[in-house]
């Protein structure tokens, strides 16, 4: 998976694809690396073994494959966009596409999934729901990150580093 060469990467997972992942579980965690590759084929190469994997075997279906195949969804590359779409298939995941042509619940203004806004003529925002008690209050779960090993999709903003240890990421 460190070699110089995005074909010889690709090469490598095609080779794990003919292991059994029930016996070898640890080639699933290489499948998720390849899902972070800068090389578009590789990564393509990594969603199709998961895919025949869980195919042959639906226990190799775990959180963190699934979390890494749901990433993949929004990669840039439609070959890999497909295979992580039919790697999630595969694992028993229906991926909605989300178009509003297979809006089924009348939302009528074109915008499945989203809240209208005020500035949309004629669309009335909802009205708030009513605020619960304060002593009837749950507390609120506590959120966990996704244990998948890939790049966070989203900006964040930049921490403060001290010397050179925040160049490296040593600062936490």
């Amino acid at each position: 998976m460190t070699d110089c060469y995005a074909k010889n990467r690709r090469n490598a997972l095609d080779k794990l694809g003919n292991y059994d992942c029930c016996c070898y579980p640890e080639i699933m965690n290489a499948f998720v690396y390849g899902l972070n590759d800068t090389d578009e084929r590789v990564r393509a190469e990594a969603a199709d073994e998961i895919g025949d994997a869980v195919r042959s075997n639906r226990c190799c279906c775990s959180p963190t494959t699934v979390s890494a195949l749901t990433c993949a969804l929004a990669d840039c590359d439609r070959g890999v966009r497909r295979q992580a779409t039919e790697a999630l298939e595969a694992c028993g995941y229906e991926v909605v596409d989300g178009n509003c042509d297979s809006c089924t619940d009348g939302c009528g203004n074109g915008a499945c999934g989203t809240v209208p806004t005020a500035a949309e003529p004629g669309v009335s925002t909802p009205a708030p729901a009513p605020a619960a008690a304060p002593e009837a209050a749950p507390a609120a779960p506590a959120t966990t990150e996704p244990q998948a090993f890939f790049p966070s999709r989203l900006h964040k903003a930049p921490r403060k580093s001290n010397g050179l240890a925040g160049l490296f990421g040593l600062n936490r």
